[in-house]
């Protein structure tokens, strides 16, 4: 019993020291050993920063102090470089274009690096040219893309549709019509998407590279209300793409009612404007949009014959008779710089003392001089007229040879909006005027040459 009771006092004793070991430990360790950081979560925020929150286990050390350090450079940094005090248990990097490492190091000058600080970025915008865009069968469109990042992310765009069978899209944002509907068309960088609303229809037809002579004449109540709807709808599009109250707003209606309209609009001897009489519709058409089905009656505030939409028949005073509905040679100008922003009201084609639409730009004998001076441009008006009326037509395209025209034109076999090429060299023997419009329009807008 007795040597029972003396091991067992030497095993106390033993236990006593090693308690006592533990605690002489702990107390070290809990007082004057830095502690290691343990990273908790690394996030981009909303202004732009790279945010690092950390857990220090230790809290109680008299040694916790935890700095942080971040550079551009791939390798561990020195324990004497310029290190900064951590606050709350984080920090923050400020992102731009470069790439950061980030460090932390405790008192004991242990180094430890937060990982995934170097693979982070955002996306700070991304733009595109469009956000709707209509097209004919057959036909395709690029949107452009723009960014701009910080950080470290891939500037890879994916572009993508969500009905291919409406329309597709390749990787270079360019959109291919595939069949009449609509869809939407994402471009996403990183984790940002931007859409495009895409419309597929068979109301317009792809530009052809030269006016289409065999294309049909409209006939009578072609349209339903809704499918008038859409028409004017992708015609303002087409002129705010490239500019509402521009040089190229007014070119592009002429151009749209001329080669993306799949009919021909005849031409129609007004029954208005005789001394400003009011007459709407009839010839003439003071409004925007296209006038194809009764609907657009609402708008008509005055008839002779009427009233009637394009392509239905209607009698004409001057002719003498019944044709189908359209637009005179100035009742074609008027509208074309209406649906351009630009209202020229009721008025006509001549020369003469009162106002007419050669008074809207700055008049100019026709002739080799001025086509060789390279001041004529896409948008300005043109005049065969004299005291007594005239005809009146605009310029919607240009190369090195020809000036293409778009007229209502009353003699066959073009008795109506028509698109022709004149040459250069002689053009001014058929238009002895030009209009230059550059200080009634003030802007060229997005004016190409040709379309």
């Amino acid at each position: 019993m007795r040597k029972i009771g003396i091991l067992g006092l030497i095993l106390i004793n033993i236990s006593f020291i090693l308690m006592t070991i533990y605690y002489f430990y702990c107390t070290y360790e809990n007082y004057y050993v830095s502690p290691i950081p343990i990273v908790e979560s690394v996030t981009v925020s909303e202004d732009n920063k790279i945010n690092v929150i950390f857990n220090v286990p230790n809290k109680t050390s008299k040694r916790n102090k935890i700095y942080y350090l971040y550079t551009t450079e791939d390798k561990i940094p020195d324990v004497n470089d310029n290190w900064q005090l951590t606050t709350n248990n984080s920090f923050s990097i400020n992102l731009d274009k470069n790439i950061y490492y980030a460090y932390l190091k405790n008192e004991d000058d242990f180094i430890f690096k937060v990982d995934r600080v170097e693979t982070l970025g955002k996306v700070t915008s991304l733009e595109i040219d469009k956000t709707k865009i209509y097209l004919p069968l057959d036909d395709s469109e690029k949107v452009y893309a723009s960014y701009d990042t910080i950080g470290n992310i891939s500037d890879k765009l994916t572009w993508y549709s969500e009905n291919n069978n409406v329309a597709t899209v390749d990787q270079d944002g360019r959109i291919y019509a595939k069949n009449p509907g609509k869809t939407k068309v994402h471009v996403k960088l990183y984790d940002e998407i931007k859409s495009v609303d895409v419309t597929v229809t068979d109301l317009i037809v792809k530009r052809p590279r030269e006016y289409d002579r065999s294309k049909p004449y409209l006939s009578c109540n072609e349209y339903t209300k809704e499918q008038n709807d859409l028409l004017d709808e992708i015609l303002k599009a087409r002129i705010d793409g490239v500019g509402y109250q521009t040089r190229a707003g007014a070119v592009e209606a002429a151009r749209f009612l001329a080669l993306e309209f799949p009919y021909k609009i005849r031409y129609f001897s007004e029954n208005g404007r005789g001394a400003t009489n009011g007459v709407d519709g009839e010839g003439r058409y003071y409004h925007v949009g296209l006038y194809l089905h009764e609907s657009r009656y609402e708008n008509i505030g005055k008839t002779f014959a009427g009233p009637k939409i394009w392509g239905c028949p209607l009698y004409s005073r001057p002719s003498g008779g019944k044709r189908s509905n359209g637009l005179d040679c100035s009742g074609f100008v008027s509208w074309v710089l209406l649906n351009g922003g630009f209202d020229v009201g009721d008025i006509g084609a001549g020369l003469d003392s009162h106002l007419d639409l050669t008074d809207y730009g700055e008049r100019t004998r026709f002739n080799a001089s001025v086509v060789n001076s390279g001041e004529v441009k896409v948008g300005d008006l043109l005049s065969s007229g004299g005291l007594q009326g005239g005809h009146i037509a605009i310029i919607v395209g240009e190369d090195d040879d020809y000036y293409y025209v778009a007229e209502s034109l009353w003699t066959p076999p073009n008795v109506a909006v028509v698109i022709i090429p004149y040459d250069k060299d002689t053009i001014f023997n058929r238009y002895y005027y030009v209009m230059l419009m550059d200080d009634y329009y003030k802007s060229d807008g997005k004016l190409t040459k040709m379309w």
